[in-house]
């Protein structure tokens, strides 16, 4: 039961960020960033598990596997990016957060070109 430990470190962290708050707001923001921190370390393992089964599909396709991937890229920008964009909300500044936010979708954009070309030569494979 993963999740429990997850969720608890979660209400710790808010029980002691909201008395902190009240004391010395600089504290409660970094227990805020430091319980985050724990929590994206808690689910790493899940997300290797995750890039474990993406990997055996693209052992099983016979397509190439570059795809697989650039949509490993693609996801881990997607979670550094929301990662840093909450804690730049959690700190109140809203406008960094959604500059990170910019910056993962531009990235990701990027990034995934090569699939976006991939499936227009596809399609020009198969329409005559």
């Amino acid at each position: 039961m993963e999740i429990a430990k997850i969720v608890g470190v979660g209400i710790i962290s808010l029980i002691l960020i909201m008395t902190m708050r009240r004391q010395n707001a600089e504290y409660a923001l970094l227990i805020s960033i430091a319980a985050s921190c724990i929590i994206f370390f808690m689910i790493m393992p899940f997300l290797g598990q995750a890039i474990g089964v993406l990997e055996n599909i693209s052992a099983l396709m016979s397509t190439s596997t570059q795809y697989i991937g650039l949509i490993l890229k693609i996801i881990a920008i997607a979670y550094i990016a929301e990662f840093g964009a909450q804690i730049c909300v959690d700190a109140g500044e809203s406008a960094i957060a959604s500059k990170i936010e910019l910056g993962g979708k531009a990235l990701i954009l990027i990034t995934s070109t090569p699939i976006l070309f991939g499936l227009i030569n596809l399609i020009n494979a198969i329409m005559p």
